[in-house]
């Protein structure tokens, strides 16, 4: 006989308590599992704040592929340039690694295009080689004397100056291309034997040259400085100059005009592109020299650019316009390649639209010259490139080619420490032209750059070249030839300070 019992009345609590031993075992267990197949992890490490120097680094690579010209040959570390920068000991050896990736050259230093990005210091902040300070526009340091030697008698050779820059102290001073530095200082052993022959001149003794143009350089770094020159008369002039800290540039060393047989020939000497706008001076006398040119219906004109390093674009774009005068007028001057980046920067891509010629003289050129030299650069070589298309133009060279920089950038400041020059556009014609990488070629190369006269005489031979082909008979071959038997010579190797390239430059 089968007892049914009723299940509910029956004592379970000691199976619930066996359940309950069961699931917190089980659990246990599981915890226990658990932890021992996934460790506890680590703490996050603090961040390490990058220093001063790092931070630096970082925005020389990251200003660099924001603004280069050939940003697409940067590797991307944007999200993190230390990836890039902790590589290299200072910001000089990051910049120059970044150069070293753009795109081939093999004319150039190092083999690559980008010979032209730099940056300085500011405030005697140290980037790790070069020199602190900031470019210099529109005012310079010094005393504005460029010097080369030279000799008078093929037997000896002195410091003899080539170029005086307008605003400085030695301009003021009344010093001038032609005279020979004769004592600095009162020390006069400025003068070095050499042997010359009728393919040029030598130097006996390289170290003799080494400490004059030295002991010179010193001095023309100095805080003062006595000079005595001799003229080409034969005269002497001894002054006292003050070293000037940011002297204003006047860039206009000469504005003439030559007639001959009622052929107006304009002269126009520029040392650089200073800006120009809101009528300033720099303006204003622009516009004065191209008031009489036009007022004496000059039919063509020499530019005189052989000591001109550039400058200014916008500067440069308003003498060209004043140049192409009524031929040029209302037609394309210029325009810009940026990268993407830039193009997409609304704030930034403002300054790189094109430029038309708006007809800012009357002139009606049949022809125009320009006087260059291998120092020829940047915003001087671009105003012959925009004037190309439209204009007869003849280039008479002291060498064989202009310098070749057809690339331009505008500032960046890091960190309140660096200023910094990224390239950042090309310039085109309007033919679409700017393969002058490795300089303009003249129509008239390795004519003689006659430093024995000053500026603007018709003697002297650059000019000379210009004025016979601008208005034959206006100076004779004759001359030139008489003034050259003397025996004046100038030495290659021989110049002691060198004019520096002042860009192409975009101001934000």
């Amino acid at each position: 006989m089968f007892v049914f019992t009723n299940v509910s009345t029956m004592n379970l609590e000691p199976l619930k308590q066996t359940g309950r031993l069961a699931t917190i075992a089980l659990t246990g267990l599981f915890v226990f599992s658990c932890k021992k197949d996934t460790p506890k992890p680590e703490p996050e490490p603090e961040p390490v704040e990058r220093t001063e120097a790092q931070l630096i680094k970082d925005d020389i690579y990251k200003y660099y592929k924001l603004y280069s010209l050939w940003d697409k040959s940067i590797p991307d570390y944007t999200s993190d340039p230390s990836q890039f920068t902790d590589k290299y000991g200072s910001a000089d050896m990051v910049l120059d690694a970044l150069k070293k990736l753009t795109p081939a050259h093999a004319a150039y230093p190092n083999g690559v295009f980008d010979r032209f990005s730099y940056m300085l210091g500011l405030d005697g902040y140290n980037t790790g080689t070069t020199a602190s300070g900031r470019l210099k526009m529109d005012t310079n340091d010094g005393y504005g004397i460029y010097v080369q030697l030279g000799t008078e008698d093929e037997k000896t050779a002195q410091p003899i100056i080539y170029f005086v820059e307008g605003g400085s102290p030695a301009q003021k001073a009344g010093f001038k291309r032609s005279d020979f530095i004769t004592a600095v200082n009162g020390d006069s052993d400025y003068s070095i034997a050499v042997t010359c022959t009728t393919t040029g001149c030598t130097i006996n003794d390289a170290s003799a040259r080494d400490k004059m143009m030295n002991k010179l350089n010193a001095a023309l770094d100095a805080g003062t400085l006595k000079l005595q020159v001799k003229h080409q008369d034969g005269t002497t002039t001894t002054k006292d100059l003050t070293y000037a800290n940011g002297y204003t540039i006047d860039p206009i060393y000469k504005d003439s005009v030559y007639t001959y047989n009622g052929n107006n020939v304009g002269y126009l000497a520029l040392s650089s592109f200073e800006e120009i706008e809101n009528n300033n001076v720099n303006q204003q006398k622009i516009d004065a020299a191209f008031e009489k040119f036009q007022t004496q219906q000059i039919k063509s004109l020499i530019v005189d650019l052989r000591y001109n390093g550039g400058g200014y674009v916008d500067a440069s774009a308003y003498v060209a316009d004043k140049i192409g005068g009524a031929i040029t007028k209302g037609k394309l001057m210029l325009t810009y390649e940026v990268n993407d980046y830039i193009k997409a920067t609304p704030s930034i891509n403002k300054m790189f639209q094109d430029t038309k010629f708006e007809g800012k003289s009357n002139l009606n050129l049949s022809k125009v010259y320009f006087l260059v030299s291998d120092r020829t650069a940047s915003a001087a070589e671009m105003i012959i490139n925009v004037l190309k298309p439209y204009l007869q133009v003849q280039i008479i060279a002291s060498g064989t080619r202009t310098y070749g920089k057809p690339v331009g950038f505008f500032e960046q400041v890091v960190q309140k420490k660096v200023s910094f020059w990224p390239v950042s556009f090309l310039l085109k014609n309007s033919a679409n032209f700017s393969d002058y990488w490795d300089g303009l070629v003249p129509d008239k190369s390795n004519i003689t750059d006659y430093v024995f006269v000053d500026v603007g005489d018709k003697k002297e031979t650059m000019l000379a070249t210009a004025l016979n082909d601008a208005a034959p008979g206006i100076t004779t071959k004759a001359s030139i030839n008489a003034i050259s038997r003397k025996g004046y010579r100038t030495l290659n190797q021989g110049e002691v300070n060198i004019r520096p390239d002042r860009g192409m430059i975009k101001k934000r």
